[in-house]
């Protein structure tokens, strides 16, 4: 079964972003098998996943299940879970 893509959404004028960043890091890191993808908002021509209405965001497949950042636990715990 292949896992459901956690999508990070992300911007320069973020102040917590640069944390987002390094949760991304830690989920690379800690499940190696998880699809990531960081969603940069200040890419020209980058759509705004539905849902989204600050940044971070972060998505489970099309699912929002942060606006602002979880701590590492609490991420890695919804990414096992599914």
């Amino acid at each position: 079964m292949t896992a459901v893509p956690l999508r990070v959404v992300v911007s320069a004028g973020c102040a917590t972003c640069r944390f987002a960043l390094k949760l991304v890091e830690s989920v690379h890191r800690l499940r190696p098998r998880q699809p990531v993808e960081v969603i940069d908002l200040d890419d020209r021509g980058v759509p705004v996943p539905a849902g989204v209405i600050g940044t971070p965001t972060y998505l489970l497949g099309e699912r929002v299940v942060w606006l602002g950042n979880p701590t590492l636990d609490e991420l890695l715990a919804t990414l096992d879970a599914g």
